[in-house]
C-alpha cells in the first residue's frame, strides 16, 4: 500500500513539471502570422524548417519579426543592388573614384570585378557608413517591420489602408525577386567569365 502510495506522489510530482501541451497556445498565433503579408500563392505561409517556432529569438512574434525584418532589408539591398548591375553595364559616373590612385568611375568593371579594383580604403569608407547606418538608424518601436518611419516614396503609410497592404506586399514579392536576381546575376557572371552575359540577345 505504500509502495502505491509513494509511485502515485512520484507520478503527480512528473506531472506538474512536465512541459504544457503547445497545441492550444500556437494555434491563435498560427493563423496570425500566416494571415501577414508575405504569405503568397502558391505556397502561402512557407517556413518548413520551423524558424518562427524554434527561432533562437524569443517567442514566435519575436522571431517572425526579426526574419520579416530582415527579408525586408535583404530584398531592399537586392533591388538596389540588381538595378545598380543593369545601370552600370551602360552608365558610368565621371570623375574620380580615387584621385590618389589615378582611378575613374569608369576604370571600376561591373560586376564581381569591382571587388577587386575598388581600393582597400573605398571599402573601409563604406563599411563604416554602413556601420553608421545600421546603429543609428533604427526601426520605429511598435511598427511594422521595415519601416523606420520615412513612408512609401515620401507618402505616409500608417493607415493600413488596402492601398498600403498592396503596396507592402509588392515590396516584399520584389524584394525576394531581386535577392534571387543579383545572386543569379553573380552566378552567371562566375559560370560564363562575363557580366550579364544573357543580355547580349537584346543587342
Amino acid at each position: 500500500m505504500k509502495l502505491v502510495a509513494l509511485l502515485s506522489t512520484l507520478v503527480a510530482s512528473a506531472t506538474a513539471f512536465a512541459p504544457a501541451p503547445k497545441v492550444a497556445k500556437t494555434t491563435a498565433l498560427n493563423v496570425e502570422i500566416k494571415n501577414q503579408i508575405g504569405a503568397q500563392a502558391p505556397l502561402g505561409f512557407f517556413d518548413p524548417l520551423g524558424f518562427i517556432q524554434n527561432g533562437p529569438y524569443g517567442s514566435p512574434e519575436e522571431n517572425f519579426r526579426h526574419y520579416r525584418s530582415v527579408e525586408v532589408k535583404h530584398g531592399r539591398i537586392a533591388m538596389a543592388a540588381t538595378l545598380g548591375m543593369l545601370v552600370q553595364q551602360t552608365t558610368r559616373f565621371e570623375g574620380f573614384l580615387s584621385p590618389s590612385a589615378n582611378l575613374k568611375f569608369e576604370d571600376v568593371p561591373n560586376g564581381l570585378g569591382a571587388l577587386k579594383a575598388v581600393p582597400l580604403e573605398g571599402w573601409v569608407q563604406m563599411i563604416v557608413v554602413i556601420g553608421l547606418h545600421e546603429i543609428f538608424v533604427k526601426e520605429r518601436e511598435g511598427r511594422a517591420p521595415g519601416d523606420f518611419g520615412t513612408g512609401y516614396f515620401g507618402f505616409s503609410m500608417d493607415d493600413q489602408s488596402a492601398k498600403q497592404l498592396r503596396s507592402l506586399s509588392a515590396e516584399i514579392s520584389n524584394g525576394r525577386l531581386a535577392m534571387l536576381g543579383i545572386l543569379g546575376m553573380f552566378a552567371s557572371e562566375f559560370v560564363h567569365g562575363e557580366v550579364l552575359s544573357e543580355t547580349k540577345i537584346f543587342g
